[in-house]
């Protein structure tokens, strides 16, 4: 009688400690990620510099493996030199061309700001309001020393950041190599560096899959954007043209926002609005064409991300870490996905934010980190 009693009391005990428990571990989950997205808030200036390195390097690795494959005999250390010069020059003559574009738009400053305000004053006419519409009173007076002091703030940051990011870049490159050996030393045993070293090879596989696809697309989308731009006279096309190729590796609205930033400077700088709406519709027809009949075979199925979750991960990425996260929104998700993967707890976090519920992306016996 006496064990019944303590049985009970016992049961009683733990059935009561339940929910206690379980309040407990709620908790527990929702403090860390709070705690997980403010150090990605107040860390983003360290570690987008090192997510690009990272995206970087794997572009490195896949350009290794193309010239490897063409050139067998080549010895290893003047491919990887060749594949990071290339990417290396490509990388310094897009900022070259951005910044040169840049200083053009904004020594064309007054006779820009003159042609908006013709534009609002037409405005005004054909609403027929009985004052004037003049740019000063849709946007207010404009400092000069404001914006100036804003870009010069801007520009600052964006030096450190690539100064950061060239510095995390050489280190991955010239450690690519090591990282095996030291995942094996690292993991303790042979199983868990084998699963280790699977999710890695995962992740950068399909980090791979994605940037090649995205630079397919977006050279031909590039290039007809480009042929417009030249075909209608628009100033500065080598600037807007590499702008356009950056946008389209943000997922969903970056073309939309690519073919809309030139057309807008196509109306301010042409009397007739004909440019504007040829350079619009062209890219938006070049773009439903690549959309649907050749990014759907380039892609096929290898990445498996949820369109809902492809806008959410946008959404996300954009709100935590400004413009770079909208860019790094799909590898971010890539890597998150194949984490989770690993875990049985956080298992049905990678399910939901796959498009086929299975979030397994490739099924092969050798992956790049493997190759290495």
């Amino acid at each position: 009688m006496p064990d019944a009693c303590g049985a009970s009391s016992v049961g009683s005990v733990s059935v009561a400690d339940m929910p206690t428990s379980r309040t407990t571990v709620t908790a527990q989950i929702i403090t860390g990620i709070a705690a997980a997205i403010a150090l990605l808030h107040f860390l983003a200036p360290i570690i987008i510099p090192f997510v690009i390195a990272f995206v970087l390097t794997v572009l490195v690795n896949a350009l290794v493996h193309f010239i490897q494959s063409r050139w067998a005999n080549a010895p290893g250390w003047a491919v990887s030199l060749l594949a990071g010069l290339v990417v290396i020059t490509t990388a310094s003559a897009g900022i070259f061309i951005m910044a040169q574009g840049a200083a053009q738009i904004v020594s064309q400053g007054p006779t820009l700001v003159s042609r908006l305000d013709n534009i609002a004053l037409g405005i005004g006419r054909s609403l027929h309001l009985h004052e004037p519409l003049h740019l000063t009173s849709i946007v207010g007076t404009i400092s000069v020393a404001d914006v100036a002091g804003f870009l010069l703030a801007g520009m600052q940051g964006l030096f450190s950041g690539l100064l950061l990011m060239v510095v995390y870049f050489g280190f991955m490159l010239a450690g690519r190599k090591r990282i095996a050996a030291k995942v094996e030393r690292a993991a303790g045993s042979s199983s868990r560096a084998s699963t280790i070293k699977m999710t890695i090879g995962r992740i950068e596989a399909d980090i791979e899959t994605y940037v090649s696809v995205q630079t397919i697309t977006g050279l031909i989308l590039t290039a007809s954007a480009t042929g417009v731009m030249l075909v209608v006279g628009l100033n500065n096309v080598l600037f807007w043209a590499v702008l356009f190729f950056l946008l389209t590796f943000i997922p969903n609205i970056g073309v939309t926002i690519g073919s809309i930033a030139p057309s807008l400077f196509a109306l301010i700088q042409f009397r007739t609005v004909w440019q504007a709406i040829t350079i619009f519709l062209i890219i938006q027809f070049v773009a439903a064409v690549v959309g649907n009949l050749i990014y759907p075979r380039l892609q096929a199925h290898t990445q498996n991300i949820d369109p809902v979750a492809t806008l959410l991960s946008l959404a996300f990425w954009s709100w935590l870490w400004g413009l770079p996260g909208a860019f790094l929104a799909v590898p971010m998700t890539l890597m998150s996905m194949m984490v989770f993967t690993q875990f049985a707890s956080t298992r049905w976090v990678a399910a939901l934010l796959s498009n086929d519920g299975n979030p397994v992306f490739r099924n092969q016996a050798e992956t790049p980190l493997d190759r290495k």
